[in-house]
């Protein structure tokens, strides 16, 4: 599940406004294609932060160039 948040999933963060994948049912629905497809065009269209969440654990993405 994909959602717009106005909080980032980790303490620590900036705040404002960003765009977080969540695993509801397990960590195996980021092995996918379409969402690892989903996670590089959020992150290649770069107006927000990116994040993948599961449980109690956050990583930020990260766009390669």
């Amino acid at each position: 599940m994909f959602a717009i948040e106005n909080q980032a999933p980790c303490v620590d963060a900036l705040e404002g406004a960003c765009i977080v994948g969540r695993a509801v049912n397990g960590a195996g629905a980021f092995t996918s294609a379409e969402i690892t497809e989903a996670f590089s065009m959020f992150t290649r269209e770069g107006s927000l932060p990116v994040w993948k969440a599961f449980d109690q654990d956050a990583t930020m993405m990260h766009q390669d160039r």
